[in-house]
């Protein structure tokens, strides 16, 4: 398993906090369940991600597995976790988009190599190929432009439309900055995991690393490495 290595005989395993998702949910097909999410815990308010694990642990509960075996107790403690996320770094939607990378063994697109393009709006096909369609500027109103006199072949003075082009630009710079954006909220969310669990354990066969996928994999240097991973 990717980010996974044995200390020794019996030892618990190191392995990275997405490694360890994607063992519980795309492996051992833990479900999340959000029945306690947000209810007291021995009277001390709301239910943390720390507490939830710790009463997991305590209680020895189980994600309801469906028809097949269970899913092994690690599993459990970790869809657990993942069911009771704050708020703040996305509560019950962050978590089942993790689940839902996690068992497809994916992560957030964060459009690599995307930039902002112009293509016509409309194009129609002739015996020139493809171009694009053009309209009257005239309609653009006070943006636009008036129609212009010009003087043809005969010698007349004639009025001719300024065409433009009507075009669109896909990506936008908010398309991109939102799958960014999107992307970096996933980050901080297994961010949290991979220190609950380092703090507060909960797990009889695994050691979470310190390891994390890459923080901004959109900003490289010069030489085309990573920065902040």
């Amino acid at each position: 398993m990717a980010g996974q290595q044995v200390r020794g005989l019996g030892a618990k395993k190191i392995i990275s906090i997405h490694a360890l998702l994607e063992w519980a949910f795309r492996r051992e097909c833990a479900r999340l369940d959000f029945a306690e999410d947000g209810e007291s815990i021995l009277g001390y308010g709301y239910a943390s991600m720390t507490a939830m694990i710790l009463r997991h642990e305590q209680l020895g509960c189980r994600i309801d597995g469906g028809g097949r075996s269970e899913p092994h107790p690690d599993a459990d403690a970790v869809a657990a976790a993942v069911s009771a996320l704050p708020e703040a770094r996305g509560g019950r939607r962050m978590a089942v988009w993790i689940a839902e990378l996690a068992r497809a063994g994916a992560v957030p697109d964060w459009m690599p190599d995307a930039a902002p393009r112009v293509y016509p709006v409309e194009t129609h096909t002739n015996r020139y190929g493809i171009r694009a369609k053009t309209e009257d500027a005239a309609r653009l109103g006070a943006h636009g432009w008036p129609m212009q006199s010009r003087r043809n072949r005969k010698g007349q003075i004639v009025q001719e439309a300024v065409l433009f082009c009507p075009v669109s630009v896909r990506p936008t710079v908010a398309d991109i900055a939102r799958a960014r954006r999107s992307y970096l909220d996933w980050w901080g969310a297994l961010h949290e995991l991979r220190c609950s669990f380092q703090i507060y354990s909960g797990l009889s066969s695994f050691d979470v690393s310190c390891e994390m996928p890459p923080r901004a994999p959109w900003l490289k240097n010069v030489d085309g490495e990573l920065l902040g991973g």
